[in-house]
C-alpha cells in the first residue's frame, strides 16, 4: 500500500492524479499535515489537486495556507471551495474576507452552504446550484443536463450523481462532451491536460463512438450547489473551446 508521501507524488501525473487523490482522503488525518506541505511548497500540479482533497477531508488545520492560496489566480477557485466545504462560509474568492472572518470580525456569509448541504437530495442539490443563473436544467433519468450559455454558443454539462468509485465511495461526475475522439488527435487532447487547472480530458464512448470529454469528479458528500455551478462553469467553458478547436462547430 502506496505512502501518503508516495501517493501525493502520485498527483503530478494526469493519469495517476484521480486515485492518488481518493486515497489520500481515504487516509485521514493521516494526509493533512504532508498535504498543507504540499499546498505550500508543491509542484504546481500537486497543489491543486492537494487543495481539493484538504477540501474533501474538511482539515480545519488547512484554513489559514487556504486564505492564502485564494491570491493565486491558478488556486482560487480550488481554495474557495475548500473553504466553503470545512467552514460552511461562503466569502467567495475574496481573500480580504475570508482573512477578516478568520480574525474574527466578520459572520457568515449570505447563502453559505454549510455542512447540510451534503445531505440535500439530488435534485434539490442540482435546482439550488442553477438557482439564480442562467443556466438550465433537465433531468434525463439518473442524470441531469445543464446547459450552460457562453456568449453566442453553449455547452451542455452532464452530471451523474449516481457514481461511484472503486471503493464505492459516491460520486458526482459532471462532463461535457468535445468532439469525436480520432486517434490522430490523442496527443493533442493529452498535452491539454497541463493546461487545465480542474478536471480533465478524457475518452469515453456515447452512442457507441469515441468521444472526447472534459469531466470533473467530486465526492458527494462534500459537493455543495456553489461547487457544483463553479464546476460546471468551468469545464463548460473548457469544454466549448475544445469542441471549437476540434469541429468548428457548436453542437455539445
Amino acid at each position: 500500500m502506496a505512502t501518503v508521501d508516495e501517493l501525493i507524488g502520485q498527483l503530478r501525473n494526469f493519469r495517476t492524479r484521480p486515485a492518488a487523490k481518493r486515497a489520500l482522503v481515504g487516509k485521514g488525518a493521516e494526509a493533512v499535515g504532508p498535504l498543507i506541505e504540499a499546498i505550500r511548497t508543491g509542484h504546481s500540479s500537486v497543489r491543486y489537486p492537494a487543495i481539493s482533497a484538504l477540501g474533501e477531508l474538511k482539515a480545519d488545520d488547512a484554513v489559514p495556507d487556504l486564505i492564502e492560496a485564494l491570491d493565486d489566480s491558478n488556486l482560487n477557485s480550488a481554495a474557495a471551495d475548500a473553504l466553503r466545504s470545512i467552514t460552511g462560509e461562503d466569502f467567495g474568492h475574496a481573500a480580504d474576507q475570508w482573512r477578516k472572518w478568520q480574525a474574527g470580525e466578520g459572520g457568515g456569509a449570505a447563502g453559505s452552504g454549510g455542512s447540510g448541504d451534503g445531505a440535500l437530495g439530488d435534485a434539490d442539490l442540482v435546482n439550488k446550484a442553477v438557482y439564480g443563473t442562467d443556466v438550465s436544467a433537465e433531468q434525463k433519468g439518473s442524470t441531469y443536463v445543464l446547459r450552460v450559455a457562453l456568449a453566442d454558443r453553449h455547452q451542455d454539462v452532464t452530471i451523474n450523481m449516481k457514481a461511484k468509485d472503486s471503493a464505492g465511495l459516491p460520486l458526482v461526475v459532471a462532463y461535457t462532451r468535445c468532439g469525436p475522439a480520432d486517434e490522430k488527435h490523442y496527443d493533442w487532447a493529452l498535452r491539454q491536460n497541463v493546461k487545465m487547472s480542474a478536471g480533465a480530458i478524457a475518452v469515453v464512448d456515447i452512442e457507441d463512438h469515441p468521444n472526447f470529454v472534459v469531466v470533473d469528479v467530486m465526492a458527494r458528500s462534500v459537493v455543495t450547489p456553489q461547487l457544483l455551478i463553479n464546476s460546471v462553469g468551468r469545464i463548460a467553458k473548457k469544454g466549448d473551446e475544445l469542441e471549437a478547436a476540434l469541429t468548428k462547430a457548436d453542437n455539445y
